[in-house]
Parts: structure tokens; sequence; C-alpha cells
């Protein structure tokens, strides 16, 4: 095999890390930028730009040593990747204006609406003096906020669950937003879709997440979902239109509420590598990571099938410390089959931080289930010692 081009991540978190380690199996030199030098994807990758991600300097010094571009985070400063890529300078997947559209949750549910794609109701406001006008006229007693921007991991979302305490807990909040109508959910499914430079779509199976309610958090994951074929035939054909709509090749993770009415809703799209995906590293013929890296150079896509039933367990960091940790249960869970450990290299734990996630496969979903509740208990993160 010939080496291949030179590949530019922005962001060097845990996204950035899993695409390098498949990439390396190609050749393919991994170029990343990111203001961190000790960031998860540091040590893996061939180079690194260190600077911000927000700042146009270090962008355009990445696209300068990269052949193309991708991004494993949507909070990068878009202005200068926009420029570049109009002028033909550059090849951003996916493409500038798809992550224009992803980065403002306005736009975002702005373009589900135009495109015909099941979302629930919702209305834009300028601040919280609006909320409760808005929630009377659509007659809703529960509604979500969503800050326009910068929201990630449960960040950005505040539930008001009636009329009268539409201020309580808005610190953060008084500010242009996207309220939308509460969907009372029976489950959240996720289908990580592909589509290739010639336009072909792939989908990974229906996935099942399941949330700390406190932290807004997937705490476990269950592939394939739960759900009976005709809701996993909406979630699919959901999942592919919203995709479809975008017309640019790249990796997409297409989130979807299931209603107590059996409806199935897109609530988000990420452009990339996702949370949602990652059992794909054991579970599937090809990982998502593999699957983003043909695209990127035009190969063909691979086979998404799944080889057995998968639980992940995301790895968090305790609510009550910062700083060194370690992985308190790794040895028990080295012990137990089917059971696979990825930690990130990141340096410090923080309250709910993501420091890892542990996948576990088996013949049955019944016989994953179970195991999966004998490895909980050694998911443990604990403050280092240095006495």
């Amino acid at each position: 095999m010939r080496r291949g081009p030179r590949v530019g991540i922005i962001g060097g978190g845990q996204l950035g890390r899993m695409f390098i380690e498949e990439a390396l199996r190609y050749n393919v030199t991994c170029i990343i930028a990111d203001a961190d030098r000790e960031c998860p994807a540091a040590l893996i990758a061939h180079e690194h730009v260190v600077g911000s991600i927000a700042e146009e300097d270090t962008l355009v010094e990445l696209a300068r040593r990269a052949d193309l571009l991708t991004y494993e985070i949507e909070h990068i400063y878009l202005k200068p990747l926009l420029r570049l890529e109009a002028e033909g300078k550059v090849e951003l997947i996916p493409s500038a204006r798809v992550l224009k559209v992803i980065q403002d949750k306005a736009l975002q549910k702005q373009f589900l609406h135009q495109h015909g794609i099941d979302t629930a109701d919702f209305a834009l406001v300028e601040g919280v003096h609006q909320w409760e006008e808005v929630a009377r006229r659509k007659g809703w007693s529960r509604f979500a906020v969503k800050t326009r921007f910068h929201g990630y991991d449960g960040r950005g979302v505040l539930l008001q669950d009636n009329l009268s305490e539409t201020k309580t807990d808005a610190t953060g909040f008084d500010v242009p937003a996207v309220i939308e109508e509460f969907v009372e959910c029976e489950k959240e499914l996720s289908v990580i879709v592909g589509c290739g430079r010639d336009g072909k779509l792939t989908h990974f199976p229906v996935v099942e997440m399941q949330f700390d309610p406190k932290a807004n958090l997937v705490m476990q994951l269950l592939s394939p979902a739960q759900i009976a074929p005709q809701v996993e035939q909406q979630a699919i054909t959901l999942a592919l239109d919203t995709v479809r709509a975008f017309a640019s090749p790249g990796l997409y993770a297409v989130e979807l509420f299931l209603d107590k009415q059996g409806r199935v809703l897109v609530n988000e799209i990420a452009p990339r590598p996702h949370n949602s995906g990652h059992h794909t590293i054991e579970a599937c013929f090809t990982s998502q990571y593999e699957q983003l890296l043909r695209i990127l150079l035009g190969l063909p896509q691979g086979s998404t099938r799944q080889l057995c039933p998968a639980v992940l367990l995301n790895v968090l960091g305790p609510a009550d410390f910062s700083g060194p940790y370690y992985f308190a249960g790794y040895e028990e869970l080295l012990n137990m089959e089917g059971v696979y450990v990825h930690m990130y290299g990141k340096k410090e734990s923080r309250p709910m931080r993501k420091l890892g996630h542990v996948t576990i496969l088996g013949s049955t979903m019944e016989e994953v289930l179970e195991k999966a509740e004998r490895v909980k208990p050694h998911c443990v993160i604990k403050k280092a010692n240095h006495e």
C-alpha cells in the first residue's frame, strides 16, 4: 500500500485519537490541531499544530500542512474554513457549509424543518423574557431550552417543567436559544451514517442510548437497539434522509427520539464520529473511524454489519474531585471474556468528564446485559495518591 495523504484533524480529543489508531493501519499521516500539548491524540499523531482551533492562524497552518481536513469537534472558528473552501485551497469533510448549520442549533432546526424531516416543534428566542410567551402561545406545559451555540455533552440544555418556573436555574441561558416542545421519550436512539464521495449512503445498526438524568450524558448504550422492526425502519429512513439533505461526504451521527406514541423524531446531528459509535471498533466488521477514513480517501465504504450484540459503558470522572486519577477496576475487567477497555489518555479527571469507555460483547443481548451488570461496579475512577 502506498502512503496515503496527509489528513489534518481539527481537535485532538479521544475521537481524533481513535481515528488515528485506524489511520495508522492505512499508512496515512495524521496532523492534529489543538491548544493542549498533552491532548489524547497528541501521543500518536505524526504532527501537532499547537494552537487554539478558535483562532485563524491555527487552522490556516493545519490546512497548509495537510492534503485534506476533517474535524472531531464542532466548536471551531468557521470563518477561515469557509473562505479557504470557497477559494479551493482546502478540502474539508464534511463541508464547512455543513458545519455552519450544525454549529447553530437554530439553523440546524430550520434545516430539518425546511427538508421535511420530522423533529420536535420549536421556536427561536432572544432571551429568558420570551420563554413564557412562546410556551403559552404554543400550548407547551414543558419545554427544553438549547443555547444556539457551544452546547455539548449536556451543556447548554435546560429542561423547564412548568410555566411558573420558567426562570428557575436560567443562569447562562439568557441568550439567543432554541426552545422546543418537550418530547415524552420512550427511548433515545442514534444512527451512524456514512456518505461517500460518490454520494452512496451506508448506516450502522440503530443503537439505544441511556442517559444520566442529571448530567444528560450517555451512561450506557445498547446495540442493536431493543425496538420493534417498524421503529427501526423509521429511524434508519429519517437518518438517511437527514444526511442526504446535507449533500456532503462525511460521517454523521443522527440522534433521535422515540416518543410514547411510537413516533421517531430527529433530535440533533453530529457531523463526525460519535460516542454512540465507539462500540463499532469491536462489534462491527468496519468501525465508524475506519468508515470515515475510507470516505476521506475515496475508498469503498466497509460493511457495517454487526458481528454480535454489544453494550457500551462510558467511564466518567466522579463528581467529588478533579485531578490525577487511576482506573481502579482495570485488572478485574481484563479477566472477563468479551470486555474491552478504552482509556483516552486524559491527564486529569473532572466531574462527569469522559475518561474512557468499556465495550462488552456476547452471543445474545441478555448475556451482554448480564455481563454489563458485573462490569459496572469495576468502572471506578479514584483519586491518585501521590503520598
